[in-house]
């Protein structure tokens, strides 16, 4: 995403001119009164004086050294990432905002908020031009979330929705409205007579007063109108009517006191949120705009200035509407021509948002597609400007969208980002349909074959061969500059060979995406990359590395989006699978506890809903059976939910898993054969299988399942397939595992020497980056002797950090067994009977023991079998003396 660069600094202060406001004692003094409230709500109408009230406040807060940021906000900050980018540049102090997922942008504000040492107010004008649900949603967070010395002001036209009941009940609310904001008569003699020849008498100040209501701006037309020398009996006589029609006839009286080039000049420039000496020139066929807004302002003709040069202004909201309203009546083609050089302008400056509001005041759906077209059309979106884009696509036919590739790109965009994703694969392909690839430039077919790549990611489509081939090509192909476009391929690219298991290949595109990331200077988007590359790392076996690289985007997200943010969530789900490789898990499970619920409230991927699911329900094994069930069954609704077929296989493996670690192994096979274990497994063949971390993780769980039923044949053959496949793409993770479970194998064949030699291996390439993960994943297949055994094999090297690992290793195995013995569904009586079974006593002589019948000894034993996943009392001893199920003391197998 493209950061908002320099914001516009006018947005992010009040008016230059106070001297020209009325001062306003009495509300100063009410404001002051509530600073230790969470919000203040300013609503009434235009021209009740909101802006001018603030800019008083803001100017003695400042004095007084109370930090007041300051964002007065237009139309196109109802996009609320974009509400999000300008409010973090006015609380900065007009530093750049980065635009970011709202989520995200919510958290770096807040957090940043939260560091400052004093009262802080912020104060958002204008509220109703960016008033939307959107932004509503977001203000409402910002509310709640915000630290107590936070005090929020906001004028509105409107009166918005943001939860005002709840703080109005927790006396956190204060509200000014029209009533309050009424000028009262000091105030009103005060701006009548300024500047007056000769003042009015107190008696006319009353009749004016009750004639406007103590409406602000009426008094202020008036005493304009007065200055310009109208007959003072007549103005007041004919004052009446409804407020808007009695704003007409004020500024009637205003325009017609004023020479024509003058009145030209108010009239055409009146369509324009804000104007500079240039648009003055552009609009009025001049070449002196500057000096003719310098004389406007002398004259007091509502014209605010924007900045401290007096270079950029506006006018009165009131005013300039009544004036666009005027002239769109009297010369509807001169209106819109005015606002086609307005959007020509603003578009040729890169204003996007500006050109596209005027493109549509133009009334011409065609020029409106051309500078959408021109803006960048679907790009708009991932430079955070959707809401824009929605607004000016909403005045296009289409018919007119259909001339226009980038805009047909840019529906399908919206509806994915929307979640409509049936939709948007129908207008996909629809536009590829009726469009010939000759008929489209280059550059043009490469953007669209990139948003089909998008919308193919989003419906976790397999990768193929050519795909990846493609997408080197058009890396190769791309302009060096274009850094949007470079990182989103880049990106897609390391993560489609990652996904394909080529690990290393993976790296260089993804370190080339966070280049082109900072380029644009898109925070964002370079801790995406950041967290493939640690994904990438995990895989590889790289643990310290990928921990390195996880501690670093960790603190950078904590700095810029806060603790509890979208990014922050993914990074955390990473953290937590390297702390469950390190035997880390309760600091694994208190980082998944907020961060899974908090992705499946939000967008996520395939890979990471695996990651967090998988190293929960690894976590649960080590606890309860029920517990790794309800994070599988949790995974499920996660899958449907979002249409991810892998993540529902996975879930689908991850319960025979769940059942081979509760010892119900004849349970575990009947599922596998089940999901068809053996054909997801077989895809291992393949090379280029549709899914290959299905492929993988249904090799691995056969593996188990062929052990579990004692076929170590099986089992081997299993083992080496995958082996070979991992060695050549560098799975070092994978390698432990597939190492463990061969030793197994091999002490089932009768063939210790292998056993120990397979065990070793596993130990030596788990050592040095302190993995234990792999070992609590094959805890049933790992008698505690193996340890013993690889000690024994390698005592001849006197090698003390091998042996502090094993010390460890066991440790953990001892532990990680001990709390699976309470939680293999063995009950009292099962465990009496398995504790006379071991001393080899019949089942006559067991139900004397145990002063039960022996038809329930034989159901214990039934029961007993089925959990343990036996079918003899000589594997049920066998099995319970191997995982000590018997033992009270962790050292008495020995």
């Amino acid at each position: 995403m493209n950061s908002l660069g320099d914001p516009i600094l006018t947005k992010i202060a009040p008016s230059a001119r106070p001297s020209q406001h009325v001062p306003r004692e009495l509300l100063l003094q009410r404001l002051d009164d509530v600073i230790t409230r969470r919000l203040t709500l300013l609503h009434a109408p235009a021209g009740y004086g909101k802006t001018s009230l603030l800019a008083q406040w803001h100017r003695a807060l400042t004095e007084r050294g109370i930090e007041a940021a300051w964002l007065t906000l237009e139309e196109e900050e109802s996009d609320a990432a974009r509400f999000a980018e300008y409010l973090m540049a006015a609380i900065g102090g007009g530093s750049s905002g980065e635009s970011m997922p709202t989520r995200a942008a919510l958290s770096a504000i807040v957090n940043r908020l939260s560091h400052a040492d004093r009262h802080t107010v912020l104060i958002l004008d204008d509220f109703h031009r960016a008033e939307s649900e959107a932004v509503c949603h977001f203000v409402r967070q910002l509310i709640k979330l915000a630290p107590e010395r936070l005090h929020i002001v906001i004028a509105s036209r409107d009166y918005p929705k943001l939860g005002q009941a709840v703080l109005a009940a927790n006396e956190d609310l204060v509200e000014l409205g029209a009533d309050d904001l009424k000028f009262t008569l000091d105030e009103a003699q005060v701006m009548l007579n300024r500047g007056a020849s000769a003042p009015l008498a107190e008696d006319d100040i009353a009749r004016l007063l009750k004639r406007t209501e103590g409406w602000p701006i009426a008094l202020q037309m008036t005493a304009l109108s007065l200055r310009k020398g109208c007959d003072r009996a007549e103005l007041i006589a004919n004052f009446s009517g409804p407020a808007w029609e009695l704003a007409s006839y004020l500024s009637e009286q205003v325009l017609a006191s004023l020479p024509p080039d003058v009145e030209n000049i108010i009239t055409r420039t009146a369509i324009l949120e804000r104007l500079n000496g240039d648009l003055v020139n552009l609009l009025c066929d001049r070449e002196d705009g500057q000096f003719m807004l310098e004389q406007l302002e002398k004259q007091n003709l509502f014209l605010l200035p924007l900045d401290a040069q007096h270079l950029t202004y506006r006018y009165h909201q009131l005013f300039a509407q009544i004036l666009r309203d005027r002239l769109a009546r009297r010369d509807p083609a001169l209106f819109r021509q005015l606002h086609r050089k307005a959007a020509i302008w603003f578009g040729s400056h890169g204003q996007v948002a500006e050109a596209v509001g005027h493109a549509i005041g133009a009334a011409d759906e065609e020029f409106l597609a051309t500078v959408l077209d021109e803006a960048g059309g679907w790009r708009m979106i991932p430079e955070g400007r959707m809401e824009t884009l929605i607004a000016g696509l909403s005045h296009v036919s289409n018919a007119t969208i259909a001339r226009f590739p980038r805009l047909q790109l840019a529906n399908v965009y919206r509806l994915i980002k929307q979640g409509q994703m049936t939709a948007a694969r129908a207008s996909y392909d629809g536009f590829r349909n009726s469009v010939e690839r000759a008929s489209l430039p280059a550059d043009l077919w490469t953007e669209v074959n990139l948003v089909g790549e998008v919308l193919s990611e989003y419906e976790n489509t397999p990768v193929r061969l050519e795909d990846l081939l493609a997408k080197e090509a058009l890396i190769l192909s791309l302009p060096s500059n274009d850094h949007l476009m470079l990182a989103n391929v880049c990106e897609s690219l390391g993560e489609k060979y990652c996904d394909c298991g080529w690990l290393e290949r993976a790296l260089e595109p993804t370190r080339r995406a966070r280049e082109h990331h900072r380029a644009l200077g898109s925070l964002y988007g370079e801790m995406f990359a950041r967290l493939l590359e640690a994904r990438i790392r995990l895989a590889q076996g790289r643990l310290d590395e990928a921990q390195v690289v996880l501690k670093e985007a960790a603190a950078d997200i904590q700095r810029a989006y806060g603790p509890r943010s979208d990014l922050a969530a993914n990074c955390a789900v990473y953290q937590a699978e390297a702390l469950f490789e390190r035997d880390a898990l309760e600091e694994a499970m208190s980082l998944l506890d907020w961060a899974l619920p908090h992705m499946e409230q939000s967008d996520g991927w395939f890979e990471i809903y695996a990651s967090g699911f998988c190293t929960a329900i690894r976590v649960a094994f080590g606890k309860s059976a029920s517990e790794a069930d309800r994070i599988i069954a949790r995974m499920r609704t996660v899958a449907a939910g979002r249409h991810l077929t892998q993540l529902q296989l996975l879930a689908d493996i991850y319960e025979v898993e769940s059942l081979i670690h509760a010892g119900r192994h004849e349970s575990a096979g009947e599922h596998a054969e089940k999901i068809g274990m053996r054909q997801l497994a077989a895809a291992m063949s393949e090379e280029m299988p549709p899914y290959r971390h299905i492929a993988l993780a249904a090799s691995v769980c056969l593996a188990k399942v062929h052990l579990c039923g004692g076929d170590h044949q099986a089992a081997l053959t299993e083992i080496e397939t995958t082996e070979r496949w991992a060695r050549q793409h560098g799975h070092g993770r994978l390698l432990i595992t597939l190492c463990i479970l061969a030793a197994h194998a091999h002490r089932l064949a009768k063939q210790p020497e292998q056993a120990i030699v397979r065990f070793d291996e596993a130990v030596s390439m788990s050592m040095f980056q302190g993995f234990i993960g792999p070992f609590l994943d094959c805890w049933r297949f790992i008698s505690l002797s193996a340890t013993i055994d690889s000690r024994h094999a390698t005592l001849r090297h006197t090698d003390r950090f091998r042996e502090t690992f094993l010390r460890r290793l066991r440790k953990s195995l001892e532990r990680h067994s001990a709390q699976n013995r309470d939680s293999t569904l063995l009950s009292g009586p099962e465990l009496s009977a398995l504790r006379h079974l071991d001393q080899g006593y019949t089942n006559k002589e067991i139900a004397r023991l145990l002063k039960i019948s022996p038809n329930t000894v034989k159901y214990h034993l039934k029961s007993l079998y089925e959990k343990l996943g036996v079918n003899s009392r000589r594997d049920a001893v066998r099995l319970s003396r191997e995982q000590r199920l018997l033992d009270s003391s962790p050292d008495a197998a020995e």
